[in-house]
């Protein structure tokens, strides 16, 4: 049993646990030992044995790697269908094989389908070696959405039920576990411009599907996640199994991250966070007061040009009251990132309302720069006052 299946063994669905004993009917004498007789010469209903089939997939990408899983694997038969409906429609086009109804056919319907399809492509393979079946040339640009479906497969084999996540948090509270959907951070990662020296750094990564995201989509120097509670880091690592698997299946090697059970207030955090990250993304909506004034003391001391993209604006309180003297309001710009006009889907995984994203910025130098504005336009405002007065005292001795 691996570890996250030791932490969730006790977790199970109302459906699952047995209900509470009912009364036996009033029957008579004769007709209960007579049913018990015969049910002793029956004996327990025999266990159907369940077949696991082993699902097999070709790769039909360069330096690709063959695909294998399981039908007791969780979701296995839901990502292969999936995969072929979001992902490998344009291979089958050139194959000749008719797609099976995905939303609709029955798992039984995969084996004989994956044999016509890896039999098809390696007949390709042989008659046409220099060729691939599936470019990926475009997978990077804006709004490509097949990293998202890898990232978005591999949780679902790495978790077999997402609201064990939510069963050990009290309601809407700084521990609250909650997603940002991949959809919404691939979008803040197109308007920041990721470069190739910035670092990532994800604060409460969860199930560390973000950091999965932008280590595939973008050409970024390192991505880095930490999450406090042990129960979506358990399941993280198996998500990043899962993950790698995918990926080696289309031939993709991932940018150099990780992810890390802990805390954000440790030393070894804080300092990486100060002197390393780039781009810091932090849900902090649901954060209280006190755990709002830890993640500013830290943030404060970021390098200049430090991105930070939070879900409650860095230089208020819960309330909304901006606090006196507040470094994210003397040393940082902050805007909001998305414009909606309210007909969008929800971006989060806890409502279907948007949630505002913002853009903090920080900015070491715009206290002297406003302190230089601000001299020069009392200079200008010296000057005017001087030049009106030498005009008022001329117009003065004119007329004696």
């Amino acid at each position: 049993m691996s570890k996250v299946q030791q932490n969730f063994s006790v977790v199970s669905d109302d459906a699952d646990k047995p209900g509470p004993s009912q009364p036996a009917s009033v029957r008579s004498l004769r007709s209960t030992t007579k049913r018990n007789a015969s049910s002793e010469v029956a004996g327990p209903a025999p266990k159907i044995a369940v077949k696991v089939e082993k699902w097999t997939i070709e790769s039909v990408c360069k330096n690709g790697r063959r695909l294998d899983l399981s039908s007791n694997e969780p979701n296995a038969a839901s990502v292969i269908k999936t995969l072929f409906k979001e992902i490998h429609g344009s291979v089958l086009s050139k194959l000749n094989i008719h797609p099976l109804h995905w939303d609709e056919c029955a798992d039984s319907e995969l084996g004989p389908f994956l044999k016509t399809f890896n039999n098809s492509v390696k007949a390709f393979r042989k008659n046409n070696p220099r060729d691939v079946l599936l470019s990926k040339e475009n997978w990077r640009q804006k709004e490509a959405s097949e990293f998202r479906v890898i990232c978005d497969l591999a949780c679902q084999l790495a978790i077999p039920n997402p609201r064990v996540l939510n069963t050990h948090y009290a309601g809407f509270s700084s521990g609250t576990y909650g997603e940002t959907n991949i959809e919404t951070l691939q979008k803040i990662l197109d308007l920041l411009g990721v470069k190739e020296d910035d670092v990532f750094m994800d604060l409460g990564s969860g199930i560390g599907q973000l950091v999965t995201f932008a280590a595939a989509y973008t050409n970024i120097a390192h991505v880095r996640g930490v999450e406090l509670q042990q129960v979506p880091a358990g399941f993280a690592d198996e998500n990043v199994r899962q993950f790698k698997k995918l990926m080696r299946h289309f031939g993709e090697k991932p940018r150099p991250f990780e992810l890390k059970l802990g805390d954000f207030n440790t030393e070894e955090i804080e300092t990486f966070l100060k002197e390393k990250a780039t781009i810091i993304f932090c849900n902090n909506l649901a954060f209280d007061p006190d755990l709002m004034i830890k993640l500013r003391a830290i943030l404060q001391f970021c390098n200049n040009g430090t991105k930070i993209v939070v879900t409650q604006k860095l230089e208020t309180t819960k309330k909304g009251r901006t606090p006196r003297d507040c470094f994210f309001t003397a040393s940082a710009d902050t805007i909001s990132l998305f414009e909606t006009d309210g007909s969008e889907k929800g971006n989060v995984s806890w409502t279907n309302n948007i949630v505002p994203y913002y853009l903090t910025t920080v900015d070491n130098y715009k206290p002297f720069r406003e302190a230089a504005t601000r001299a020069k336009q009392e200079e200008a405002n010296r000057l005017a006052k001087l030049m009106c007065s030498k005009k008022n005292g001329a117009k003065h001795g004119e007329k004696e």
